[in-house]
């Protein structure tokens, strides 16, 4: 089961245990009719709940008979509820909730959390700089990493796109890659993306495929990954004469929208932290 969809099972037994507290309220104040509709949401919800598990397990899981078996208590407790048989408050809610903390056990005990992470080369050339992370995750066993290389664009002196190159077919016999056209990222929403193209709109030269572009794509996933394709000369965080010919790096696209930046050394990593600091004070934040 993917991260996400972990978090979403838990999300909907949080509801569901909010839920069966209100139906001991509702019980207890003799609005039954209010416990009647919470129960058949509960009824919903567990479905719902069974629907993205057997997605992401199989029918054969063994959280199913667990939650077919929490439904069947909540249609007896809607059911004496209906007919006011002085149902008590506190069984109700002690029942229903000793039902759901089994679910919730299975799901931490037994279902494996999977990580998918998407690499989103443009040039083959470049794929150097991904290559390494890209192995380490295809090595890991709880982790699907699907390598997409993305198409990009010539462009006019307009900035308008021209000529299309897609690169997929030049990458290394050993790089399982797939096509562009076949992820749905709105689906799948991948733990993690990893990108080496930062300019987004702001290359005169080129442009990846607008879809991929940094503030596009942290709306896809929870980790927008940025490592860069290059590598500079090594450059002492003092030395501000040098920072001043590279420090258009640190404010690229990529690097202001990624929630993670992969840089070349310690060095580079605070001269990057200097200038955002710097640039937060010229706007009047803080800089903290």
């Amino acid at each position: 089961m993917r991260k996400t969809q972990k978090k979403q099972a838990g999300e909907f037994m949080e509801l569901l245990a909010r839920a069966h507290e209100a139906v001991g309220k509702a019980v207890s104040t003799g609005k039954n009719y209010i416990a009647m509709e919470l129960l058949e949401q509960c009824q919903e919800g567990a479905i719902q709940l069974g629907e993205l598990v057997e997605k992401a397990e199989g029918e054969g899981c063994g959280m199913i008979p667990l939650l077919e078996d929490y439904c069947e208590l909540v249609y007896q407790i809607y059911e004496e509820v209906r007919q006011g048989q002085g149902a008590s408050a506190d069984r109700i809610s002690e029942d229903l909730q000793q039902s759901l903390i089994k679910i919730e056990k299975y799901l931490r005990d037994n279902i494996k959390t999977r990580t998918e992470i998407v690499f989103l080369p443009y040039k083959a050339s470049m794929w150097d700089s991904l290559e390494s992370v890209w192995k380490a995750a295809e090595e890991d066993p709880d982790c699907d990493a699907y390598v997409i290389p993305i198409p990009y664009f010539d462009k006019n002196p307009d900035g308008s796109l021209r000529e299309a190159h897609y690169e997929g077919d030049l990458y290394p016999e050993y790089v399982p890659v797939t096509d562009y056209n076949d992820y749905n990222f709105d689906a799948r929403r991948p733990d993690m993306i990893y990108i080496h193209n930062p300019y987004d709109e702001c290359n005169h030269v080129t442009s990846v495929h607008p879809f991929f572009y940094s503030k596009n794509l942290r709306n896809y996933t929870d980790k927008l990954i940025y490592i860069p394709y290059f590598v500079l000369g090594e450059i002492e965080p003092d030395n501000q004469a040098a920072i001043e010919g590279m420090k258009h790096f640190c404010f690229t696209p990529g690097t202001i929208y990624a929630n993670q930046v992969v840089v070349q050394s310690e060095d580079m990593r605070q001269i990057y932290i200097n200038e955002y600091i710097k640039a937060a004070k010229e706007v009047g934040l803080s800089g903290e």
